[in-house]
């Protein structure tokens, strides 16, 4: 049942000015990023002051002043960003901790890897990204940023791996262990200020393998103690709620990352991909309730590997 609150409440807005922070040489963002940056100072500004007002834990509530408004601005209401704050120190483990300051949400991965190119791809530039690739990431960076691919394999007993793409030497360091290869990975794209973007909408989806399998359990960047192999300004990453809560209509996915000056950048893209606050604070309640998430979680874990043995055992039993 959806309620409508009348206005019971108040809140306090104070305008103060807050300068624009130009990106500086060790954000290595494109000169576009500056103009998404300046464009949104009175967001940045509101969003700082405002007052945020929590809800009744109980009730659902469509409330005017919150979700019929613009609200705090295109970076995402304040509770939903401190929601995935605490569920990624919770799940993924996060050091160091995550910090909701250090989180936008915009209406799905799409258009985080959309604004992502734009803000870090300057117009000679490419995006180093593993193949077999997902069909539509050359849509995602091409179709409005202009963003050129480099598709690369990260097959290690062969001759193609990232650092082919740079004529430099193999990777040497046990690459069989997840956590391992993204470490390598990290370490490259430090060595040469590149950006690092992690795209884990599929992190709360890794059930239990039948006997025998030897595949790796998730890792996520955010786990990895990544002190001196890549600047915290280089990390980034992406999760959604589409797969892990198999809720894809809702449009609405979380960017992390330790670039002050990205996140004000994507702040200003996402003027042109705002997702709803009635879909946000949806999320934001689930989130907070840190015993139903996990309950949820397992749940399509369990499902998931008994999909798994239906399929894999009818495939058997056909010789496929």
């Amino acid at each position: 049942m959806w309620i409508v609150n009348s206005l019971l409440l108040t809140r306090s807005i104070l305008f103060s000015p807050i300068a624009a922070i130009a990106p500086n040489e060790t954000d290595y963002l494109s000169p576009r990023a500056a103009q998404a940056i300046s464009g949104i100072q009175g967001w940045i500004t509101l969003n700082d002051t405002v007052l945020s007002h929590p809800y009744d834990p109980t009730n659902f509530t469509i409330d005017p002043l919150y979700h019929l408004t613009y609200g705090q601005g295109p970076a995402a209401f304040p509770p939903l960003r401190q929601a995935l704050a605490d569920f990624f120190n919770r799940q993924f483990h996060a050091q160091p901790p995550v910090f909701q300051y250090e989180i936008v949400v915009a209406s799905g991965v799409t258009s985080l890897i959309d604004s992502r190119t734009w803000s870090t791809c300057s117009d000679n530039e490419s995006l180093i990204i593993p193949r077999p690739l997902y069909n539509s990431f050359p849509t995602d960076m091409r179709l409005r940023s202009g963003g050129t691919l480099l598709p690369s394999s990260f097959m290690w007993n062969n001759q193609t791996s990232l650092e082919d793409v740079f004529n430099a030497t193999m990777i040497r360091e046990s690459p069989q262990r997840a956590w391992n290869a993204l470490l390598e990975i990290a370490r490259f794209c430090g060595d040469r200020n590149i950006h690092f973007i992690s795209d884990e909408i599929d992190a709360n989806s890794v059930f239990s393998p039948p006997q025998g399998s030897n595949a790796p359990n998730f890792t996520s960047l955010l786990f990895l103690d990544l002190q001196g192999v890549i600047g915290p300004s280089l990390v980034h990453v992406m999760y959604d709620m589409s797969k892990d809560f198999g809720a894809s209509g809702l449009r609405l996915a979380g960017l992390h990352s330790g670039n002050r000056n990205l996140i004000r950048a994507a702040t200003g893209i996402n003027l042109f991909a705002w997702p709803s606050y009635l879909t946000q604070d949806i999320w934001a309640r689930l989130l907070q309730d840190a015993n139903q998430t996990q309950y949820f979680l397992n749940l399509n874990r369990d499902r998931l590997s008994q999909s798994y043995a239906i399929v894999t055992s009818w495939l058997d039993q056909h010789n496929i």
